[in-house]
């Protein structure tokens, strides 16, 4: 599952990249081949060079948890990186920290066993970022 996540994740980053920044990418994904450690230090040498066209709290990209389909296992909460989720006293899982969420992240929604977890559609969102 993660390597599958890694390889959405890069390809959702990729979304809106300049074409020659774009096909330098894919090429070094394809020659870190499963190499997890490699793949993972391409998307961090490409998350240094996102920019955002506004302040990152004027942007309203987070996720959404349907708290009816939610089973409070707290895969997400464990799994995110920036502390975007939180657990309420009453054990529920909330989104409390929206704007700690990195622009066009999806990684918390594969990981959500019973697909709790959404996003706005990610088409809206690419005016938001561009690349240096």
């Amino acid at each position: 599952m993660l390597k599958k996540s890694a390889s959405l994740a890069a390809w959702a980053m990729m979304a809106n990249m300049p074409l020659r920044l774009k096909a330098e990418v894919a090429i070094k994904m394809l020659l870190a081949g499963s190499d997890e450690q490699k793949r993972r230090e391409i998307m961090h040498g490409v998350g240094e060079r996102r920019r955002l066209t506004v302040p990152r709290d004027k942007i309203q990209w987070h996720p959404s948890i349907d708290q009816k389909a939610c089973k409070r296992c707290k895969i997400c909460l464990n799994f995110c990186p920036k502390g975007v989720y939180s657990e309420e006293s009453d054990g529920s899982i909330a989104v409390t920290h929206p704007h700690e969420c990195v622009m066009l992240c999806t990684g918390c929604e594969g990981r959500c066993p019973e697909g709790a977890i959404s996003f706005p559609d990610r088409r809206d969102f690419y005016k938001y970022i561009y690349y240096v």
